[in-house]
């Protein structure tokens, strides 16, 4: 199985805020900081989130964020979004045929046929 990422990477000046909308659950990281927090407000949320350099939080589908700098920062903070691909689900006739095929181990079994022999 493969686990295939998309990651998304942007900087923020000292003293800039911006805003997100969150349309899939990703990750936010701080790549690069030297040692400033980010700020992230999260609507709905009561608490304030402060993330360091190699700091991470998780965002839900639906989540509106709020990111900021302190204006007095030495230089700009480096942030990647995460997010893992999407894949299309299994149908329930896949996974079925999947567990039939687990069950009979230890059988001689060819899919299009009625036959199952024991070896």
């Amino acid at each position: 199985m493969k686990t295939l990422l998309t990651t998304t990477l942007f900087t923020l000046s000292p003293g800039e805020v911006t805003s997100l909308s969150i349309r899939a659950a990703q990750r936010l990281r701080v790549e690069e900081a030297a040692g400033i927090d980010l700020w992230v407000t999260r609507e709905g949320d009561s608490e304030d989130h402060w993330l360091r350099c190699g700091g991470s939080m998780l965002l839900e589908r639906g989540d509106e964020i709020v990111l900021s700098i302190d204006p007095r920062a030495a230089g700009p903070v480096r942030l990647a979004l995460i997010a893992e691909a999407r894949r299309p689900t299994a149908n329930v006739a896949h996974l079925v045929a999947r567990m039939a095929r687990r069950l009979v181990r230890g059988t001689e079994w060819t899919p299009n046929q009625d036959q199952i022999t024991a070896s």
